[in-house]
């Protein structure tokens, strides 16, 4: 049972002032038309538990990350709580970013935002991002190539860390399911900053990785067939 909370959906002379264009049931970013006024899409959803999925798969069908989705239900924590009929909320409600161009990367949402080409709709994407020590870059770049089923080729110093915590990391991963890149890779202007897919879902909305963003597996496939390159991607705490 899904429960809708209609008073939070912005209206005006009762017209909402944005709505999904697409129900997100399965992990793909919900697309929006962009408020005539105001700054927030979306509207905050309750659901009753069925005690049959996790928590990452919760989080993974609605499209949100790990991090968000423990904040709006701060009660998880609590021994016991998490059992059937239990209501677990969904804080699928945004706060636009200032900039509404291009891709946006709001590092305190833990969200990425394609705005299309029209400047008609806004599709919003969890994102992990840099951990401490390799924190995601801020400013605004651009995206520089796209590739396809790409091959992961650790840094220097991520082989040197990875030795240190007594790991040993091949100097190429192919393409493939162990592949921490996954299926697709957006190159950023930042050296060694991508956007890209993993293997491990259950990480995106975190602060895990090394600098790059990771994604579902759903959303960094359509950002990639959306964003082309040469579009500026801005990125801002």
């Amino acid at each position: 049972m899904l429960k809708l909370n209609l008073a939070s959906m912005p209206v005006v002379m009762g017209i909402a002032l944005s709505f999904p264009l697409a129900f997100p049931m399965t992990a793909h970013a919900t697309t929006y038309e962009l408020p005539f006024l105001g700054n927030t899409i979306g509207t905050k959803q309750d659901l009753i538990y069925d005690g049959k999925e996790s928590l990452a798969q919760i989080a993974h069908r609605y499209d949100l990350g790990m991090m968000e989705f423990k904040r709006a239900n701060p009660n998880l924590k609590k021994k016991g709580y998490l059992k059937a009929g239990a209501v677990i909320h969904l804080p699928t409600e945004y706060q636009l970013p200032s900039i509404r161009q291009g891709v946006v990367v709001d590092l305190s949402q833990l969200r990425a935002f394609y705005f299309s080409k029209d400047s008609k709709t806004v599709s919003t994407y969890p994102i992990g991002i840099g951990k401490s020590g390799w924190d995601t870059p801020i400013g605004t770049t651009k995206i520089m190539s796209k590739q396809k089923d790409p091959a992961w080729h650790p840094t220097k110093h991520i082989l040197e860390e990875a030795e240190n915590n007594g790991h040993d990391l091949p100097k190429v991963v192919p393409a493939g399911p162990h592949n921490p890149l996954g299926a697709y890779a957006i190159h950023l202007g930042f050296s060694g900053i991508l956007m890209h897919g993993t293997n491990a879902p259950a990480t995106v909305g975190l602060s895990g990785s090394h600098g790059c963003m990771r994604m579902y597996a759903e959303d960094i496939k359509e950002l990639f067939y959306n964003a082309i390159i040469g579009m500026p991607v801005h990125i801002m705490k």
